[in-house]
């Protein structure tokens, strides 16, 4: 009987987790295959665990960190979407693209956020280095 509390104990947070993002992620059409974000009802959403939404007027800019070494040499490749709002406040997520995703490339994602008129600014994390 005890394991059987502790157990419940220990998982409980993790159930309301998963129901929590099950709901979030539920009211949104277009996530399937999205990529690292997506667009809905006049706001960018940041395709993570717990949806984050943004109005499009609260933007300043968005973003876009990566690595051009590994968009030439691997199938996958790591970015970094940073939303900086007109307040000043940021939010700042990781995504592990791939070629499959909607808009799957940054190039893509810059163009479709241009086409929005949202401000991209796209930083090679590579050329940093050297």
């Amino acid at each position: 009987m005890l394991a059987w509390i502790i157990w419940l104990v220990w998982m409980l947070p993790v159930v309301i987790f998963l129901v929590c993002v099950l709901r979030s992620r539920g009211k949104y059409k277009n996530r399937k295959g999205a990529g690292a974000f997506f667009f809905e009802n006049d706001s960018l959403v940041l395709n993570t665990g717990l949806l984050y939404e943004v109005p499009f007027w609260e933007i300043n800019w968005v973003e876009l960190q990566y690595n051009s070494w590994e968009l030439e040499h691997q199938l996958s490749y790591s970015l970094w979407v940073k939303v900086v709002r007109r307040d000043g406040r940021s939010k700042r997520v990781f995504y592990k693209g791939y070629g499959t995703a909607k808009l799957a490339y940054p190039e893509d994602m810059r163009a479709a956020l241009e086409e929005r008129g949202i401000r991209c600014v796209m930083t090679d994390c590579n050329k940093k280095r050297k």
